[in-house]
């Protein structure tokens, strides 16, 4: 295989909505007779045509083929410059390229700063490349035309972790830049870049593929068979890759992941594999190959493989295949429903430690039992019911009877909401121990049997047995301590066998069904009605701006609240925050019918609020609060976590501090402007606002008043981020590859950035706060 150099290059957000590039693919000129000992080569493609707009960064891919002729010339060395470089636009240097052999070829990545204040017209560049050998010279001319636009806004759903403008980097059309040098295409299954062009994968027959040209991806497609296990593994892999995996079923839905598997405990070997993921139900199921670092070369080879599988007695564990149809389920607030009547089979008590929650609706005058039952080899169940709080212990069974299954007989006071967790003994779990969850009402309470100690018998003649003061009160050794802190992973695909009931509380009106499904539309009307003021602007293209909550609806969900009639109260997450409603009978014209959830606060202190005083304790979140997600020196949410005491009035003076991942705060040395002195001091917390994050907030701009499109106030501050908890402070991090220097603040319910090389309407973001969140606490 060829030796090839792959040159590092960066991409820098900067445009409002990505454009093509569009390249004119050159073929190679034939080979002609020449002297022997005589240097040459010819790039490929020759010229670029691209439409972009002020303030963006533009890159050029193309490729390098040395083909001299003769023993004498057995390598050339490279330059690459711009030459001329039109005024306001820069350009990053490329490192000379020395020794490339003669029929070797490299790949070369130029890139253009565009500037913020140039004209729109078309501009005319040449990247000359010089090639050298000994004292001979040879160069060639790249021509580059680059032509400028007035941005346009367009609602495309951010993924990055704070919400920078969307990316304005683009790269050329390869033409033969995907070709080996032997001028015939490396990769047979292509195109294959989209789910939609993926290529079929049969099970134990290897393919062959490239990762060409940058940021490409490979899609592959597979009919999979309930119950049988698979392993997609990447076997080779070319030096300069370092590929993932990413396994979905036919609704988009991820399923598994792997970036390195570990491999004869070589740190080196970084292929990856999803290892023994055992298909759920039959269906298609689709498998994404991509660079971790989005590269892409000429010959940038692998294979991959799709093998079948069956186990022996003692398996080893894979993470991957631990989640049942019912997770995530970890958590009493992601708990599914269970309905009276119904039966859960195969819930899986993996990995070690896993917790399973489920709640039901309990109405007052009913006995209730919940039991599990079909115990696999390894399981022996303990089962706690907590209260409407989800924290709140009111009965514990480890083995009924003579067995180890697990039984809880209730007879509930109050109408609501109730909790049942199930965990394996010693917390020992793998993907092998299961059981089965059923529950049943027992009888009416009413009907003669006491409340809290039932003595009905079942069809069978089965007798229940008296509770005791122990059974009610257990003290909980190691092996029993329930949890509210399962682990929690991957992507639910159970689809609930049933909608909420519609119980009554406690004034007899009915509670609401509440939506858990909807991703993409809003749950309730007042979720629009508060998106559409600020953002349908923003989606239509009548105002330029960054969003304030997102240009999509996300994941609905009823989450615990204790505050809230029958405990659970309306949610939808955003790509900035969450909204909620924790009282439908309230009134719904209050601005505060809607709240925004206070989720930078929980992210950086590590607290689920369940409750207006009661939370479920995690760890500070451990997520880039800005930048990159794979950025591995930016701050955290945690980062913050030791630094949100109250502060003095400081109005006048600077933000000059700088924080680092580990939490650490030093002198920030870098230069000051007018956006980073402090002009707003809230006593309710003890922060100052510096003047970027003021104006911000307090802007006016265009809103949706009503239906009509009118100028006005944008935002209410205290509503829609709550108060600071931090200082601002400016922090190192990695934006798409290219380090930036930010200024960083939270606030309860959200974080503010900037970006002072971001163009002006970009400077000033919301950061991903809703994304983070729901990453956080649910996966």
């Amino acid at each position: 295989m060829k030796r090839m150099r792959l040159l590092m290059f960066v991409v820098l957000a900067g445009l409002l909505t990505p454009l093509g590039v569009l390249a004119r693919p050159v073929t190679p000129p034939p080979v002609q007779p020449q002297a022997p000992n005589v240097p040459n080569f010819y790039v490929d493609p020759n010229s670029f045509s691209v439409v972009t707009t002020p303030g963006s960064t533009v890159q050029f891919t193309f490729q390098v083929y040395n083909t001299s002729n003769g023993p004498g010339f057995e390598s050339l060395n490279y330059d690459f410059f711009f030459d001329p470089l039109p005024t306001g636009f820069t350009d990053d240097p490329i490192n000379p390229v020395t020794g490339v052999p003669t029929g070797d070829s490299i790949t070369i990545v130029a890139t253009v700063n565009v500037g913020t204040t140039v004209a729109l017209q078309t501009y005319a560049l040449r990247l000359r490349v010089r090639g050298t050998s000994g004292t001979t010279q040879i160069t060639r001319i790249v021509d580059i035309q680059i032509r400028i636009v007035a941005p346009t806004a367009t609602p495309t759903r951010t993924q990055t972790p704070t919400a920078t403008a969307p990316t304005g980097t683009t790269t050329g059309t390869p033409g033969r830049v995907c070709n080996g040098s032997g001028g015939t295409l490396n990769d047979k299954f292509e195109p294959d870049n989209t789910r939609s062009q993926a290529r079929r994968i049969e099970v134990d027959v290897p393919q062959i593929h490239a990762i060409c040209p940058v940021g490409d991806e490979d899609w592959l497609l597979f009919g999979g068979l309930e119950g049988k296990v698979y392993t997609i593994d990447v076997t080779q892999m070319t030096d300069g890759l370092d590929l993932s995996l990413t396994l979905y079923d036919s609704n988009g839905n991820q399923l598994a992941f792997n970036d390195d598997f570990p491999r004869n405990n070589d740190p080196s070997d970084i292929k990856p594999r999803i290892q023994s993921w055992r298909a759920p139900a039959n269906g298609q199921y689709y498998i994404k190959v991509r660079d971790s670092a989005g590269r892409g070369f000429v010959d940038a080879l692998y294979t991959v493989v799709l093998n079948s599988e069956s186990y022996g007695p003692t398996p080893t564990l894979i993470p991957e295949i631990c989640e049942d149809l019912y997770e995530p389920d970890g958590l009493p607030e992601i708990a599914p429903l269970i309905v009276v009547g119904e039966v859960h089979p195969d819930h899986r008590l993996c990995p070690r430690g896993d917790a399973d929650w489920v709640k039901f609706f309990g109405k007052s005058g009913k006995i209730y039992s919940l039991f599990t039952s079909d115990l696999s080899v390894g399981a022996d169940t303990v089962m706690v019911l907590a209260d409407r709080d989800g924290t709140t212990i009111i009965d514990f069974n480890d083995d009924y009877e003579s067995g180890l299954d697990s039984r809880i007989d209730f007879a509930p006071v109050v109408d609501g909401f109730y909790f049942v967790q199930v965990k394996n003994v010693g917390d020992v779990g793998n993907q092998f121990i299961d059981y089965t969850l059923t529950f049943q009402i027992k009888s009416n309470a009413n009907q003669g049997q006491p409340t809290m100690q039932p003595t009905a018998t079942f069809d069978d003649g089965e007798i229940t047995p008296t509770l005791d003061e122990d059974d009610l009160t257990p003290t909980f050794d190691d092996e029993r301590t329930p949890t509210t802190t399962g682990t929690v992973t991957g992507t639910p695909t159970r689809t609930p066998t049933s909608a909420y009931p519609t119980p009554t509380n406690s004034s007899g009106n009915k509670l609401p069904n509440f939506d858990t499904r909807s991703n993409g539309k809003f749950a309730d009307p007042a979720f629009n009605k508060v998106w559409t003021h600020a953002d349908s602007p923003v989606a239509s293209g009548q105002a330029v701006r960054s969003w304030l909550w997102g240009p999509n609806s996300g994941q609905a969900r009823a989450e615990v609240y204790d505050q809230s009639p029958g405990g659970l109260r309306q949610v939808q997450y955003f790509d900035k925050s969450r909204m909620e409603i924790s009282d439908f009978e309230s009134d719904r014209q209050s601005q505060w019918f809607v709240t925004n959830g206070l989720l930078a606060k929980e992210l950086i202190q590590g607290q689920i609020q369940i409750g207006d005083s009661n939370y479920v304790q995690r760890t500070p979140a451990q997520i880039n609060i800005a930048g990159d997600l794979g950025d591995a020196s930016a701050p955290t949410y945690a980062s913050f976590s030791s630094i949100l005491g109250a502060t003095n009035d400081r109005t006048g003076q600077f933000a000059d501090q700088q924080l680092a991942r580990s939490g650490k705060v030093s002198a920030y040395a870098g230069n000051l402007n007018d956006a980073a002195k402090l002009v707003h001091y809230v006593p309710e917390t003890g922060h100052n606002i510096p003047s970027a994050f003021w104006n911000f907030v307090n802007r006016q701009g265009l809103v949706n008043q009503n239906g009509k499109v009118q100028e006005g106030q944008v935002m209410d501050w205290v509503f829609a981020l709550g108060y600071p908890i931090s200082e601002a402070y400016w922090a190192k991090v990695y934006v798409g590859g290219v380090e930036q220097t930010v200024l960083v603040q939270a606030f309860e319910r959200r974080v503010l950035t900037y970006t002072p090389s971001n163009p002006a309407d970009w400077q000033v973001e919301m950061g991903n706060v809703g994304q983070h969140y729901e990453q956080w606490r649910y996966r």
